[in-house]
């Protein structure tokens, strides 16, 4: 079952957005090699569409946070050393002036530890990750799905780190990406929500620093596919959102902005845990 996207109002304004829904996400997988060092029962790639995870079913579960990141497997894919993902949108991922310059943003299952041992709620974290973190990646983009310009390593985060998803934020909108683990230390889930400003996590990519098997830039208007490779260690994918144009980025923040959700695919019965 395909999961219910967000659709979100911004009542001070008293406009309406609908068109942002599922365009917004990955619609199909081009590609997949699970790569080594993954459990080998996180193999199925479709976990990357759509939106990222909102809620984990199950004792253990409950909504999506910073601290209580998507583990399931019908939730996230894994992708191990030497293992690729090529995803597919069904609208064109702009290279445009963006929120920090950020054209899409990668979703995985990286979680804050909680270093004062008060796992009820008033939690508060050093910034360091009790999971997820610790991957090697390459990040490709391309227009046609055929030619894949790899994005600046030099200019380019690492997957499965920051930000770790909070499910009260806005998905389309990034984190302000010059923040750093040290920023996070000494902070419980509302301050981390504020440093998040309205943003659900995840980690920001500029397709401007697209460059050829050289080295050279390349510029790219749009593209349609992202492909990732992980090159060491290990990362598990939940989702890629695109980052709407500034107008549309305007609406999403102006005012009060609620969200009705419905439910995601990503609710699954899957019981196994990493």
């Amino acid at each position: 079952m395909k999961k219910l996207m967000l659709f979100p109002v911004a009542f001070a304004t008293g406009l309406f957005v609908p068109s942002i829904i599922f365009a917004q996400y990955a619609t199909g997988v081009i590609g997949y090699t699970q790569g080594a060092n993954s459990d080998p029962s996180y193999n199925d790639p479709t976990a990357a569409l759509d939106a990222p995870s909102a809620f984990t079913p199950g004792s253990f579960g409950g909504p999506v946070d910073p601290f209580g990141p998507p583990y399931l497997s019908g939730q996230i894919v894994g992708v191990g050393t030497g293992g690729s993902l090529t995803l597919q949108f069904g609208m064109p991922i702009l290279n445009s002036p963006h929120p920090y310059g950020v054209d899409f943003i990668i979703f995985g299952h990286a979680g804050f530890n909680i270093t004062n041992s008060d796992y009820t709620g008033g939690g508060i974290t050093d910034g360091s990750f009790f999971t997820g973190g610790t991957s090697t990646s390459r990040i490709s983009v391309s227009e046609d799905g055929v030619n894949f310009y790899t994005l600046n390593p030099a200019l380019t985060p690492q997957i499965d780190g920051l930000f770790p998803t909070d499910s009260t934020g806005n998905a389309l909108m990034p984190v302000n990406p010059a923040l750093t683990q040290d920023d996070f230390a000494g902070k419980d889930l509302n301050g981390i929500r504020t440093l998040y400003a309205v943003s659900d996590g995840g980690t920001g990519f500029d397709i401007s620093t697209a460059q050829d098997s050289h080295g050279n830039s390349v510029t790219l208007p749009s593209v349609n596919y992202v492909r990732i490779d992980v090159l060491g260690d290990l990362a598990y994918i939940d989702a890629i959102s695109v980052v709407p144009e500034p107008g549309a980025c305007a609406v999403l923040v102006a005012g009060s902005i609620t969200w009705l959700v419905g439910t995601r695919r990503k609710n699954s019965n899957a019981t196994r845990t990493l």
